[in-house]
């Protein structure tokens, strides 16, 4: 059923929506490198047009746990955490996130993660490529338009 729904798409942008949160659940992947559908999971990289990175909505059950541990080539992955209480391991740490947490992990880094609550853990992942140039804040790339707010 996995239906993206387009809420605007224009030259320099592209909204899309999944629902609420609570439902991503409809949602599931599946890859040839992985033995078993993962319910919950849904990339909008492709979906939104992004050329800089792979962003991805997901939701574990209460209690659950990612099945494995994973490393990546080249992409550091940002985990942002929404809803519910849950355990990350990286290499030999562990570490408590709610809704509010975000974390980074290098490629090399060694990552499993668990819900430790009654509730449904929902967080984003965004996978960039590690080392590339950026600008150290968004002040330093973003730049003032002429135009005023008028809504």
């Amino acid at each position: 059923m996995n239906n993206l729904k387009t809420l605007s798409k224009g030259r320099n942008h592209c909204a899309i929506s999944t629902g609420s949160l609570d439902n991503i659940d409809q949602f599931t992947f599946a890859h040839d490198a992985v033995p078993f559908k993962i319910e919950g999971k849904v990339f909008v990289s492709e979906a939104l047009g992004m050329s800089g990175g792979i962003l991805s909505l997901n939701k574990l059950a209460p209690h659950a746990s990612m099945p494995f541990h994973h490393t990546h080539v080249e992409h550091e992955e940002i985990y942002i955490f929404m809803g519910g209480k849950g355990e990350v391991m990286v290499d030999d740490d562990r570490f408590e996130v709610k809704p509010g947490s975000v974390v980074r992990v290098s490629p090399e880094g060694v990552r499993c993660w668990r819900n430790l609550s009654d509730e449904p853990l929902y967080y984003a992942v965004l996978q960039v490529k590690e080392g590339e140039s950026v600008i150290e804040t968004t002040i330093e790339d973003g730049r003032g338009v002429d135009r005023p707010v008028e809504w």
